[in-house]
């Protein structure tokens, strides 16, 4: 192979490598938060969703983010402690809040939601954390991370007149918030919770786009 074939084989593989380095999925199996699942179906943001016939998700002004539900969180192999568990719900919550604040007026814990508010109840389902010194070695060797840390989302989307459920959602996302999450590409392989912090982000900008009005 020449030296210019190598040139422009260089980005291009530069490109695939990190174009895999997050990916979403169905998780399974499902923690029973939704209760029906067998009305999900795939998604524009989501890989997961169910949106009930004749609801109008962009007529709402605010938003009001429940605490995050963990009692059905997986840890049967007690990887994480309760207090990280805890820490995770928390940054998730937080993650929600501060994206779609720049669209929407946040209402705190005792704030009574009305019929201009969306309430928004998630679920942390799960989480792993990538193998640090698999990724070291890779990355010393062809500059790349191979292992990747994961999250797991359910939530409830309801309307705050009626307090029913208009919509849902569930996904497993690997590898943090996708292309744009340069924190998870860099470094995101060499610690326990950075995928996952970078998931909580991208979850924020998904229900933020699930709740805007269709652009060309």
């Amino acid at each position: 192979m020449n030296k210019h074939k190598k040139i422009l084989l260089s980005p291009c593989l530069l490109f695939f490598l990190v174009s895999l380095s997050a990916c979403t999925s169905v998780h399974q199996p499902p923690s029973g938060f939704l209760g029906d699942y067998s009305s999900l179906q795939k998604g524009r943001n989501f890989k997961q969703e169910r949106v009930a016939g004749g609801v109008d998700l962009t007529k709402y002004q605010k938003i009001k983010v429940n605490p995050v539900e963990i009692d059905r969180f997986q840890n049967s192999h007690k990887e994480y402690s309760d207090t990280e568990i805890q820490n995770l719900a928390v940054k998730l919550k937080t993650a929600l809040e501060n994206r779609l604040s720049k669209r929407y007026e946040i209402l705190g814990s005792k704030d009574r939601p009305d019929q201009r508010t969306l309430v928004i109840s998630p679920a942390l389902v799960y989480a792993t954390s990538p193998e640090w010194i698999i990724n070291a070695a890779t990355f010393w060797l062809i500059g790349f991370q191979f292992s990747k840390g994961s999250a797991v989302l359910e939530a409830k989307l309801i309307d705050g007149g009626t307090g029913k459920e208009i919509a849902a959602v569930a996904e497993e996302r690997k590898g943090g918030g996708g292309l744009h999450d340069i924190k998870s590409l860099l470094i995101g392989g060499f610690f326990r919770f950075i995928h996952a912090e970078g998931a909580f982000k991208r979850w924020g900008t998904n229900f933020d786009k699930m709740t805007s009005p269709l652009t060309n």
